[in-house]
């Protein structure tokens, strides 16, 4: 990419390892960007802190209070606002069975999709008027017909691939729901899909699937900051193409290239999964 992006303040969820830690650290030492502040926002500090201007927050992003108290905080400090970019990574490998957390959601469910889009909406009134929200996650592959929609959290449907495919189409649904909440601004919403990158596999995954893991994404992986790079150019790129045709958001395949005839979520549509997580996120 050959502009140089200014922004203010860039917050990056996810942001401790893997793909969020290398987006992090793109945006804190690459030439093309250039922003006053960034924020990792994780469980667990990184070892090593990428270089200048970067601190960290330490959230449980399984618990919707936990991440409501921290956009609270974020956007009550004036020295945050604006926020120029949102980064989502946030996420957890598992082959557990429905694991509920103490609000009543799956925790895989909460990290891949009820907490990013509670961070969006808690985060909106500081957002720059040229905003960018990056959620990464599988913006490639989602089927809307595998859509209980009786049942979206899946509390008495739920099977790992059933949760995989609501959280995969309910993100694909929200970037749009969002874009048409913009209220006149020119925010930019985006599920990218990282494809298979070269990471630490978590160490709660079972010995044999993190050794399995661990071979094959160093055969068939990107490296994370080849895929960071990819993601974050990736981003700007079909901003500055859809913007000129008044679309305010896409969907980016492992290239950083926006997925062509991706569907169109009806205003219904969107309305009903938007209802429905904004009372799953909601409830106390």
């Amino acid at each position: 990419m050959n502009k140089i992006i200014q922004g203010s303040n860039a917050l990056v969820v996810g942001g401790t390892s893997g793909i969020g830690y290398a987006i992090a650290s793109r945006l804190a030492t690459s030439p093309n960007y250039n922003f006053s502040a960034i924020t990792i926002v994780g469980r667990t500090k990184p070892q090593i802190m990428p270089p200048g201007n970067v601190t960290f927050r330490s959230v449980d992003a399984t618990s919707m209070q936990a991440l409501r108290d921290f956009a609270y905080e974020y956007r009550n400090n004036s020295d945050n606002s604006p926020l120029d970019l949102l980064v989502m990574t946030q996420g957890i490998m598992s082959f557990a069975g429905r694991t509920e957390t103490s609000e009543g959601i799956d925790r895989k469910m909460a990290l891949h999709y009820y907490g990013r889009q509670l961070l969006i909406r808690e985060l909106s009134p500081i957002m720059s008027q040229n905003a960018k929200v990056l959620l990464v996650l599988d913006g490639l592959n989602a089927s809307p017909d595998k859509l209980n929609w009786d049942d979206l959290d899946l509390k008495n449907n739920f099977s790992l691939s059933n949760a995989a495919n609501h959280c995969i189409c309910m993100n694909d649904a929200m970037v749009q729901h969002n874009a048409h909440q913009r209220d006149g601004s020119k925010r930019f919403f985006v599920h990218a899909y990282p494809g298979a990158v070269n990471t630490a596999t978590p160490k709660n995954s079972a010995w044999y699937f993190r050794a399995a893991s661990k071979v094959l994404s160093r055969v068939m992986g990107t490296q994370p900051d080849e895929c960071a790079a990819r993601q974050l150019d990736g981003l700007y790129k079909a901003a500055d193409e859809l913007e000129a045709k008044d679309v305010f958001w896409a969907c980016l395949d492992n290239h950083g290239k926006v997925v062509e005839g991706k569907k169109e979520w009806s205003e219904d549509e969107r309305k009903k999964i938007a209802d429905h997580t904004w009372t799953i996120v909601d409830r106390r």
